[in-house]
This record gives structure tokens, sequence and C-alpha cells, in this order.
């Protein structure tokens, strides 16, 4: 893993991720359940996604680190539970509801963690040794990468309904 930025950046970025994510999905217009081809996810997958990450991934590791040195902390596969979970049966406005008011807490957890918290590692799945710090990155990183699906999906227009006057 590389050297993840300093734990200020981070948390900037980790708070700043929700507003924006929130604005762009303002407009009345989106289709929430427009997937751009079969097998991709629309956006209320997207969102659905991105809640049950938070609290059962992001929030789990922290908590468990949180609590003891060197603990092992499990993998996820969580692109199975979109299958398993239903998402495209889901409600897109309400998970990210959901989202942004699971993202608080989390923000409210790390608001307590001193410097060295931030140094304390744990043994992850995939990772293998892996600080607190490195942990917030690879949330950041995972954010980072369903801001660029969701951008992709407003942008191609496959989450615009588009009516059409004849």
């Amino acid at each position: 893993m590389q050297e993840p930025p300093p734990v200020p950046t981070l948390l900037e970025a980790l708070h700043t991720f929700p507003e924006r994510l929130e604005a762009v999905l303002a407009d009345p217009q989106i289709d929430w359940e427009c997937a751009p081809a079969e097998g991709e996810w629309c956006l209320t997958e997207v969102v659905c996604h991105l809640r049950d990450v938070e609290q059962e991934v992001h929030q789990v590791r922290f908590r468990a680190l949180a609590e003891a040195d060197s603990v092992f902390l499990p993998g996820a596969v969580a692109d199975e539970w979109v299958e398993e979970r239903r998402y495209d049966e889901q409600h897109g406005p309400t998970a990210l509801a959901e989202f942004l008011a699971a993202r608080e807490e989390t923000e409210t957890l790390l608001a307590g963690f001193d410097g060295a918290l931030w140094q304390r590692q744990g043994q992850h799945a995939f990772f293998g040794p892996t600080t607190m710090q490195e942990l917030l990155y690879l949330a950041i990183q995972h954010d980072q990468a369903h801001w660029e699906q969701v951008q992709a999906l407003l942008h191609t227009g496959a989450a615009h309904n588009h009516e059409e006057t004849f």
C-alpha cells in the first residue's frame, strides 16, 4: 500500500465526499434505477453499496482497531451484496440519507482518535499489517472509486430521465 496522506487531509476528504454526493444527487430528474449496461450498477445500487460498506466494513474495522492492537480485520467482498440484498429493489434517496447518517457516525467516531491511535496496526485479511490511518485511506479510495462511477452515470445521461417532445 502506498503511503497515505496526512490524517487531517484524509478526514477532510471523508467529510466532503458525502456533501458532494448529496449535491450531485439532488436533481429531481435523476433516474436512480437506470444502469448504463446489463450487469452495471445504477445509482441506487451504488448508494446502497456505499451505505452498507460504511456501516458494516469501515465502522466495524475502525471500532475493532480502536479497541485492540493487532486485531484481525476480516476482508469483505461487498460487491456480492448488490444481488444478495436486492439493492435494485431499494429506494435510492432513502439509501442516500442512510449513507449520510452512517458517514456522520463514522466522522464522530474518528473525531475522538489521537495521534497514537492512527498508527495502531491491525492484521488486514487482504493487505496484511495495516494502520488506522491506512484504513482511513482505503475508505477514501473507496469513496473516490464510487465518486467516479456516479460521475460517469450522471455524465453519460444514463441516470437522467429524458422526455422528448415531438
